[in-house]
């Protein structure tokens, strides 16, 4: 055990130390200070007229609010530059051979890859410690915290960053050059990017079909504040066969490596394919904007095999504002509901038509607005909402601000980054008199 542990510190030290790590530190301090100042000055704007206006005041939340576009700038953050940070890692213990010398010594491939993975983790951990200020300066100005939603949302990024940093693993692995790792490993993660403008644009069928599994669309559940089961599971599927198929690549003593990632892969999909039956979502949010009211779940629970064709292409913005506010909220209540979109003739027929289907009863609209579906489904199901059309009673958390926001700035631009920099000055200093002696 202490031989792994003076390893992960070794690991831990070339993590933290280095140039490259000081330089996205500084950046995601001044990112997030901008972030968290602009957010915080737009959100008490718009309250000045919701604290008099309670029925405003329920549009007005603080993680979609103020700390979704906080954190929203490390997305763009770990996507572009945290590869540069990570694939050093890996390239120059293979630029310098130093993996063959560490395999000599009482350390395994798989001790060196989960010291550096340990690494990472810490280092994401770290980086997402420095929003920390953003929340406490937020509950100074008299704001609101909901812990459940923040947790979840923090939760996102810190796994889109094990994402980021499994890629780059795989990267580094593939290629001697770290130039030519850090390229791929971000056209690998923007990759999802090009999907969703794609299907967005309804450029190809195809891209249309695999878009739900972009890592960029399931990391909007995080955001939207819904805890799924798929999601979090899809996360720790790809993470773990990136960090596989780089364990297999490093290996320069494995024979019929190709039979291993073929395997691994195969695998992978299968795991994937299972996840993907399972639905389990619950909507973490203090206003339950992702849920259907108590007693409109209640009745959707009691109508028997409900089925809806859906006569729209999935590229179709009314489509989009229809999963959005209704197909989603509904995988919260019932995971059976069978959900057909209609091609062909019968598409170009009637189009923009929605079809609701209850033992073989249908009843048909135009309409995606829940006041006119809900009546369709519960009189073809022959059932009664109760009070399913009752108000919501969160509140909603407007909050103006009085006070300045130079402490932000001061936090964020100057006392950060200062810390950070002293850090790395004094662990330089200490290795050079080391050096010396």
């Amino acid at each position: 055990m202490r031989p792994f542990l003076i390893l992960s510190l070794k690991e831990i030290k070339d993590t933290f130390f280095s140039k490259t790590a000081l330089l996205f530190l500084m950046l995601v301090s001044f990112i997030v200070g901008y972030g968290f100042v602009t957010a915080v000055g737009l959100y008490s704007e718009q309250s000045l007229a919701a604290v008099n206006n309670l029925l405003y005041a329920r549009g007005f939340e603080p993680v979609p609010g103020v700390f979704g576009p906080t954190y929203g700038g490390l997305f763009v953050l770990f996507s572009l530059f945290l590869p540069f940070v990570i694939i050093p890692l890996v390239s120059l213990e293979k630029e310098h051979n130093t993996l063959s010398i560490l395999t000599q010594l009482p350390f395994s491939f798989k001790d060196i890859l989960t010291a550096k993975i340990i690494a990472s983790f810490l280092f994401l951990l770290f980086v997402l410690t420095l929003t920390s200020p953003c929340i406490i300066l937020w509950r100074i100005y008299g704001g609101h915290i909901p812990f459940n939603e923040l947790v979840l949302l923090i939760s996102g990024y810190l796994l889109y960053g094990m994402f980021v940093v499994s890629v780059s693993f795989f990267s580094a692995s593939l290629f001697d050059s770290t130039a030519n790792a850090s390229i791929f490993s971000i056209f690998l993660i923007i990759s999802s990017w090009v999907i969703d403008f794609g299907r967005n644009m309804n450029m190809s069928p195809f891209l249309s079909s695999i878009s739900g599994w972009t890592v960029t669309r399931v990391l909007k559940y995080f955001e939207n504040g819904i805890l799924s089961f798929t999601a979090v599971m899809y996360f720790v599927l790809i993470c773990s066969v990136f960090f596989v198929l780089a364990y297999i690549l490093l290996r320069f003593d494995l024979k019929g490596k190709w039979k291993s990632i073929s395997s691994t892969v195969i695998l992978f999909l299968f795991a994937m394919f299972v996840i993907s039956q399972i639905t389990l979502n619950v909507d973490m949010t203090e206003s339950h904007r992702n849920s259907f009211p108590s007693g409109i779940s209640k009745a959707l629970k009691k109508v028997p095999n409900l089925e809806i064709d859906v006569y729209m292409e999935k590229g179709d913005s009314r489509f989009e504002d229809y999963q959005r506010s209704f197909l989603k909220k509904l995988a919260l209540v019932r995971n059976d509901v069978k959900i057909k979109i209609m091609t062909g003739n019968e598409l170009k027929k009637n189009y923009g038509l929605f079809v609701y289907k209850v033992n073989g009863k249908s009843g048909k609209t135009y309409s995606n607005s829940e006041q006119e579906i809900f009546p369709i489904i519960f009189g073809l199901a022959g059932i009664s909402a109760g009070h399913g059309n009752e108000e919501t009673k969160f509140p909603g958390y407007p909050l103006v601000v009085k006070e300045k926001l130079s402490i932000i700035q001061y936090t964020y631009y100057l006392l950060i980054p200062l810390l950070m920099i002293l850090a790395f000055v004094v662990k330089n200093f200490k290795f050079r008199r080391r050096l010396k002696k």
